[in-house]
């Protein structure tokens, strides 16, 4: 019972978190702000789940965000990894004529982390590293990965 409270609590922490402008920027002609969005990259190992984002959620670019990372029962949150994921598509044409993508993604764990749970971080853009229309892209983003790992319960030896 007392775990649902504390899921629950942090699940209420984590959603009153307001994502805040630290760009702030107006197009000169219409005195709009101009918005770009990019898919988060977000991965987990380990059992646990992280809120209130997913992986692939359209995020505002320059934007704070702030996300928390919940173990499942039986497992430890350790850390964030940062990690730059390398997304390569290549276009080719099958034996009939008609075109097939294959895609691949490669992360890049960056030396660097947090052990704490709560991870505020400021959405990236999408970096297009190469691009020939049609046949092969290669893009670069920053993205996250929630690390937990089993809880190794130690049993006490009594006198029997």
């Amino acid at each position: 019972m007392k775990s649902i409270y504390i899921l629950m609590t942090l699940m209420t922490f984590a959603l009153q978190m307001p994502a805040q402008t630290s760009k702030d920027w107006q197009t000169p002609d219409s005195g709009r702000r101009a918005v770009t969005n990019a898919p988060l990259q977000l991965f987990v190992t380990g059992s646990g789940v992280v809120l209130p984002f997913h992986d692939g959620q359209m995020l505002e670019v320059g934007r704070n965000y702030s996300m928390i990372a919940i173990p499942d029962r039986g497992y430890a949150f350790t850390n964030w990894n940062p990690v730059d994921v390398f997304t390569f598509i290549e276009t080719t044409l099958d034996s009939s004529g008609d075109p097939q993508s294959v895609t691949n993604t490669v992360l890049s764990p960056v030396p660097e982390f947090t052990s704490d749970p709560r991870l505020r971080f400021t959405m990236a853009p999408v970096s297009v590293l190469y691009d020939v229309p049609g046949v092969r892209t290669i893009t670069m983003t920053e993205g996250w990965q929630a690390n937990f790992v089993p809880v190794i319960r130690r049993v006490r030896l009594g006198k029997w």
